[in-house]
C-alpha cells in the first residue's frame, strides 16, 4: 500500500487539537478483544492467545485480529482463525473508508482499537499470555471510573526527552506505558484514541523518542488532560518481558517481549507454570493445521474453485507415491493430516479447459495432478526427485479395509505397507524383485489375517506399470484362496464373516 508523508506534524497536531473529535454516534456497540498479528512470527504468537483465551479461559467476548494486507495474512491463516470462531479484519478495507496513514507494526494498534465495531475494548499484544480471566478488567473500578487503564512499563519517560517540546507540552518525569495491553470506552476516550492515532501516522518522527508506539497513548491522555487510570504496580521483569499485574499486585499477564512463541524452536516457559501444558497443546494444534508459512495459492477460475470447494467436502484422500498415506485438504489451501515437504499447500487451477491440482512445498510447485472419469486424480512431480502420485477420495468403499476394524484378530497393514516400499516398484518391473516381494507375501500370508484386503486396497492407489499390476493380481487371487483355506480349517472364519472381497477393491482399478 503505497504511503503519503502527511502535513507537518505541528500543524495537524494544532488543528486536532483546537476540534477533537468525538466518538461516532451508532458506529460502535458492545464489547470486545482487539489484537493485530501478521506474519508466521504474530501469526503463532496470536494463536495462542486466542487458544489461552477460548480453551483456557472460555471467553465469550468476540475477538478481532486485525492486520494489513495480504504480505501478513494468507486465506489459509484466515481460515484457522475463524474456525476458532475469531473475525479477521484487514486493516486496507477500513483503511479506504476511514482513511489514516498507517504502516506495518506498532501503527495498525491505536487504528485498529479506534476503528474496531466494539464500543469498549480490550486490547491485547499478540505476544501476551493472560494468567487470569482478562474479562474482568471491565468490572475494575479503575477502569469504570476512567473509560481509559493503562498498564506501566519498567522503564520511566523522562523530562529531557525531545518528546515533551515536540509536541507542546511541558517537559515532565513519569512513568511509561506498555501498551501490550489497556482498556478504553470509546464513548468516553475516542478523542483520546484519535490524537494517538494521529500521533502513530508521523512514527518517523517520534518512534526513536518514544521506543514505538506505547507513549502515544499517554502523550494522547496528556495532550488533552485526560483523567486515565494506570495500576498502581510496577510489572515484574522476567528475562526482559513484562509479567503485567491487576490492581492487587497479583500476576495478570505475561507479556512475552523478547521471547516470541515458536513453531519449530523451543519456547520458554510461561510465567505461571500451570499455563505450560495449554500453550504447548496450542503450538502442537497450530502445527497440525498451518504449515508455518504465508502462502498465496495462484489466480483461480469459478470451475477451479467450485472444484476445490468440493475436496474440502471430502477433506481425506488416501495419497499414493511409492507408498499410501492419508492426506487432509483444509480450507484455505491447507494440508492437515499427511503434509509433508512436497505437500505443504495445495490448489486448483484450471489450464486449458482441464483441471489441475496443484501441491506445493513453502511456496514452490512441486506436484501436479489431473482429475480422471472415476474421480481421482493422477499425476507426477514437476521438479526432481520424479515419482508419481494418485489421489483418491477416502469413503466406505475406498478406505483401506482393516485400519481399527475389531473383527481381525491379527492384522498385516503396516507389513505389507513397508513391503511395497522395500520392493520400489515406482523404478519399473523387476522379475527378481517380484518374485522376493511374493514369496515374503506368501509367508506374512500365513500369520496375519488380513494380507489380501490390505494388497488389493494398494494396489487401487499405487501408480504401477501394466507388468506389476498383473504379477500382483495375480499373487491376490493365490493369497486369498490360501488365507481362506487356513481360517476355514482353524474353524475362524465363521467368526469373521464380515471379510471383504478383494476384487471390491480392484473394480476401480
Amino acid at each position: 500500500m503505497q504511503q503519503i508523508l502527511p502535513e507537518g506534524f505541528s500543524q495537524r497536531l494544532h488543528e486536532r487539537l483546537s476540534s477533537p473529535r468525538a466518538c461516532p454516534s451508532g458506529r460502535f456497540s458492545g464489547r470486545g478483544i482487539v489484537t493485530c498479528a501478521g506474519g508466521p512470527r504474530y501469526f503463532t504468537c496470536v494463536w495462542v492467545l486466542i487458544w489461552v483465551l477460548r480453551r483456557v479461559f472460555r471467553t465469550s467476548l468476540p475477538i478481532q485480529v486485525w492486520h494489513l494486507g495480504a504480505i501478513e495474512m494468507s486465506e489459509g491463516m484466515r481460515a484457522t482463525l475463524e474456525e476458532e470462531g475469531v473475525e479477521v479484519v484487514d486493516a486496507e478495507t477500513v483503511i479506504a473508508r476511514h482513511p489514516a496513514r498507517v504502516a506495518r507494526g506498532w501503527p495498525l494498534k491505536p487504528y485498529a482499537i479506534a476503528n474496531s465495531r466494539f464500543q469498549e475494548v480490550l486490547y491485547l499484544d499478540a505476544d501476551t499470555v493472560p494468567l487470569a480471566d482478562p474479562a474482568a478488567v471491565f468490572d475494575w473500578s479503575d477502569y469504570r471510573d476512567s473509560g481509559l487503564l493503562l498498564w506501566p512499563d519498567i522503564l520511566d519517560l523522562k523530562s529531557e526527552n525531545p518528546i515533551w517540546r515536540k509536541v507542546g507540552l511541558a517537559p515532565r518525569d513519569c512513568v511509561s506505558v506498555d501498551s501490550g495491553i489497556l482498556a478504553v470506552d470509546k464513548a468516553r476516550a475516542f478523542a483520546v484514541l484519535d490524537l494517538a492515532v494521529l500521533l502513530n501516522e508521523h512514527w518517523e518522527e517520534l518512534y526513536d523518542l518514544l521506543h514505538g508506539d506505547k507513549d502515544t497513548f499517554l502523550l494522547a491522555c496528556r495532550l488533552i488532560d485526560y483523567p486515565e487510570a494506570m495500576i498502581a504496580h510496577r510489572p515484574f521483569d522476567l528475562d526482559s518481558d513484562l509479567v503485567q499485574r491487576d490492581p492487587h499486585g497479583n500476576a495478570f499477564l505475561h507479556h512475552r517481549t523478547r521471547t516470541k512463541w515458536s513453531l519449530k524452536s523451543r519456547n520458554r516457559p510461561v510465567a505461571v507454570a500451570a499455563f505450560d501444558a495449554d500453550c504447548a497443546a496450542a503450538l502442537a494444534e497450530l502445527g497440525r493445521r498451518w504449515s508455518g508459512a504465508v502462502f498465496h495459492a495462484p489466480a483461480r477460475s469459478e470451475a477451479a474453485r467450485a472444484a476445490e470447494a468440493e475436496l474440502v467436502a471430502i477433506r481425506r484422500f488416501d495419497y499414493a507415491s511409492s507408498v499410501v498415506r492419508t492426506l487432509e485438504l483444509l480450507s484455505g489451501n491447507r494440508v492437515g493430516e499427511g503434509r509433508a515437504e512436497y505437500e505443504q499447500h495445495w490448489a486448483v487451477v484450471e489450464r486449458e479447459g482441464k483441471l489441475v491440482l496443484q501441491l506445493y512445498s513453502d511456496v514452490q510447485l512441486h506436484v501436479e495432478l489431473t482429475r480422471l472419469d472415476d474421480g481421482s486424480w493422477r499425476g507426477a512431480t514437476v521438479v526432481t526427485p520424479h515419482f508419481s502420485v494418485r489421489l483418491v477420495a477416502q469413503s466406505a468403499a475406498q478406505t483401506f479395509p482393516n485400519r481399527g476394524i475389531k473383527r481381525l484378530t491379527r492384522s498385516g497393514a503396516d507389513v505389507v505397507a513397508g513391503l511395497l516400499t522395500a520392493a520400489g516398484m515406482a523404478a519399473g518391473y523387476d522379475e527378481s524383485l517380484a518374485r522376493d516381494l511374493a514369496a515374503a507375501l506368501r509367508l506374512i500370508n500365513g500369520a496375519f489375517d488380513d494380507i489380501p484386503e490390505e494388497l488389493a486396497a494398494h494396489l487401487v492407489r499405487l501408480p504401477l506399470d501394466a507388468h506389476w499390476r498383473e504379477a500382483l493380481g495375480r499373487l491376490l487371487t493365490e493369497l486369498e484362496s490360501a488365507r481362506n483355506r487356513r481360517l476355514e480349517l482353524a474353524g475362524d472364519r465363521a467368526e469373521h464373516p464380515l471379510w471383504i472381497n478383494p476384487a471390491h477393491y480392484l473394480r476401480v482399478m
